[in-house]
């Protein structure tokens, strides 16, 4: 009894760690559905949750490659802890019906190889073109797993009317059925027609649960942006689309006691691609009714205050004029008030000053002639949108007193009869009286010879380019010859391959690279189809253009050695860099011959 007992808890114990191993794996392969039909797409996904340096694919020889690679990176925080993933992801297509198999990818993250789980894919059959009940086409790897109403993107705003210049607050909320896992490939959502602040969302990373309808939903919030509207009319905004994965309970049951211990095999990750609804937003015109003079855009709810830094200064001195607006709405659209001063006061742009919910102008006013003046007329007028007006509030007068200029002031304008001027080196000079002649101290460019050359040289550039532009299209007509041409170059690249091989020690691939090399090279140097190239017929072509004997018999050595690799793998020995080198020489000695002739 003891010894069943141990037997047991040793068997649990294993089951538990070959578990937790590949829950915990950092690299791991899935598939949108393992039960697929020929001829319909489905996904294959690798998902890496480490910062990996590269990947090797696997072989998708029984499949059609659609698709891809695609590669997206999501973001997720939960509870707190923020995790990132990258998903490299195929479109592929069963070739044939029958038990499939997708092998395993292999990942390297520093030091470190990560190897993906092997999938079994069983196909069948292919039907005719799935849809749903609305009539649409529906992607087949998705329309058997969630239904179109148990997954999808809610675009709201605060209001569906609002001014030109209003905040309008708009969401963009994921609604599921079933609890969400992850969000990958979302796209970010634009808002033509507003200006855009992004706001944070209130899901913080926690999915919360709402009723609609009487049918409860997780939720969570995408996107949280504040948009005031800078231009009438209806504004359609822009769909946003994403895939998200979600958990739902499979129609499998447990396999073993182990699975249903551990909550395993009732479950499945589903990943469903949903979008939004398009989401109309109608901006009424501000009324021109009752509009003052002093109105500058402002729409919401707002406090003005006007102040001076100096009321008394003298000619040339500055002083500051200082306009502050705070309340709610578009204070960050609003644009500096323009000032109507008195003639003998400057001002230039103001410093413009933004808080949490105020603005203020800090003009500076430079008076330039002595005397009294009142500053009026710098009221400032907003559309309440609680009462549907204009309101204005009345700037107090502001009274300047401006005393004489010191005469010592380098900016001071003032007067000074013109037989009090004295002339200096670099003082500007008052207007010279009576007649005086100009001289010709150096030579125009217009006319001179530099003129013509820049004038020419585009003329001649364009005619230079056209003859090299004819010379290319005329060496590049003849299809052949360019392959001809070429042939040499698409060899060296697939040999490239064949030394990566050779120094990995895969004797069967290397060699089906070098016969790949030689057979592209005689298909586009002596221009015969791949499908119609043997041996005997290049033996023929090579010594009608009079290759050397020698040369052509070790080529079809090579040939015949690589074909025996390729069809009995393993068969074949010998020392890899030997045959590599010859073949490098075999391709460059018979170039050589080929082109001389």
């Amino acid at each position: 009894m003891k010894s069943i007992i141990r037997t047991y808890l040793f068997i649990t114990l294993s089951v538990f760690a070959a578990y937790s191993f590949f829950a915990q794996s950092p690299v791991y392969a899935q598939v949108s559905s393992k039960k697929v039909q020929v001829g319909v797409p489905f996904e294959y996904a690798i998902v890496i949750t480490i910062n990996a340096n590269n990947y090797t694919p696997p072989n998708f020889k029984d499949f059609n490659v659609v698709s891809g690679p695609m590669q997206s990176t999501s973001t997720q925080v939960i509870n707190g802890a923020v995790s990132t993933q990258m998903t490299l992801s195929w479109g592929l297509v069963a070739k044939a019906e029958g038990k499939l198999n997708i092998p395993s990818a292999v990942v390297n993250a520093g030091a470190q190889r990560y190897e993906t789980n092997a999938i079994p894919i069983e196909a069948v059959k292919g039907n005719a073109t799935q849809t749903n009940p609305g009539g649409n086409t529906e992607d087949p790897k998705y329309s058997a797993k969630v239904n179109g109403g148990d997954v999808y993107i809610k675009t709201a705003a605060t209001k569906s009317k609002c001014y030109l210049g209003e905040q309008v607050t708009i969401t963009q909320k994921v609604y599921s059925r079933f609890q969400m896992i992850g969000f990958q490939k979302f796209t970010q959502p634009t808002y033509d027609g507003f200006y855009a602040m992004a706001q944070e969302s209130t899901s913080k990373g926690q999915q919360v649960v709402e009723n609609v309808d009487g049918v409860n939903y997780y939720t969570y919030e995408l996107f949280r942006t504040v948009g005031i509207a800078n231009k009438t009319g209806k504004i359609a905004l822009t769909t946003i689309d994403g895939d998200i994965v979600v958990r739902k309970q499979g129609a499998s049951k447990p396999r073993n006691i182990f699975e249903q211990f551990f909550g395993n095999g009732g479950y499945e990750d589903v990943p469903v691609t949903t979008k939004s609804r398009a989401l109309t937003i109608e901006v009424l015109p501000l009324p021109e009714e009752g509009k003052p003079a002093s109105f500058n855009g402002a729409v919401g709810q707002f406090s003005y205050k006007l102040e001076t830094t100096r009321t008394e200064v003298k000619a040339n001195d500055a002083f500051n004029l200082k306009m502050t607006i705070s309340g709610k709405g578009n204070i960050k659209l609003l644009d500096a008030p323009k000032l109507n001063l008195p003639e003998g006061l400057e001002s230039y742009d103001p410093k413009v000053a933004e808080g949490g919910s105020s603005k203020t102008f800090d003009y500076l006013v430079i008076p330039r002639t002595e005397g009294d003046y009142v500053l009026k007329g710098l009221d400032f007028s907003y559309f309440n949108l609680e009462s549907k007006r204009y309101i204005t509030i009345d700037a107090p007068e502001i009274r300047i007193k401006v005393l004489p200029p010191d005469p010592n002031s380098t900016g001071a304008q003032v007067f000074t009869p013109l037989n009090q001027v004295k002339e200096t080196e670099n003082d500007i000079r008052y207007i010279k009286k009576g007649t005086f002649s100009l001289v010709k101290t150096e030579t125009e460019f217009f006319n001179s010879f530099k003129h013509v050359s820049f004038m020419l040289s585009p003329v001649l550039l364009l005619g230079l380019v056209l003859v090299v532009r004819r010379n290319h299209i005329k060496n590049n007509s003849n299809l052949v010859l360019v392959k001809e041409r070429k042939a040499a170059g698409v060899a060296k690249k697939q040999l490239t391959n064949a030394e990566k091989l050779m120094k990995l020690n895969k004797k069967d691939e290397f060699y089906t690279e070098i016969l790949t090399a030689i057979n592209y090279y005689l298909s586009n140097k002596l221009n015969i189809p791949i499908s119609e190239l043997s041996r005997e017929r290049v033996q023929k072509v090579l010594l009608e253009k009079q290759v050397n004997s020698g040369d052509i018999t070790k080529l079809l050595s090579t040939i015949e050695t690589s074909e025996y690799a390729k069809y009995a793998p393993g068969a074949v020995s010998g020392d890899l860099q030997t045959v590599y080198n010859d073949t490098i020489t075999l391709i460059t000695g018979i170039e050589e011959q080929l082109n001389k002739k």
